[in-house]
C-alpha cells in the first residue's frame, strides 16, 4: 500500500522510468493496470477492511486519484 501510495502521489498514474520502452508491452500492461478497474476495485475494497488510519488516509489519496 505504501508503495502505491507514494507512486500515485509522486507522479500520478504515468510511469516515469527512462527506463522504460514506452512502445513495449510490459509498459502498456503496466498503464493498463494502473488505468483499469481492476486496480480502482481493489483499492476500493481495501478502504472497507483497512483499520489503521494513515493506511485509511492514503488508500482514499489513491482513489481519489485513480477517479480523477
Amino acid at each position: 500500500m505504501e508503495r502505491l501510495y507514494e507512486f500515485a502521489v509522486s507522479g500520478g498514474l504515468e510511469p516515469q522510468n527512462a527506463f522504460w520502452d514506452k512502445q513495449g508491452a510490459p509498459y502498456q500492461a503496466f498503464v493498463d493496470w494502473l488505468r483499469g478497474p481492476g486496480l480502482q476495485l481493489a483499492v476500493e475494497s481495501a478502504i472497507l477492511r483497512v483499520d489503521d488510519p494513515t493506511q485509511l488516509e492514503q488508500l482514499i489519496t489513491v482513489h481519489d486519484i485513480l477517479t480523477t
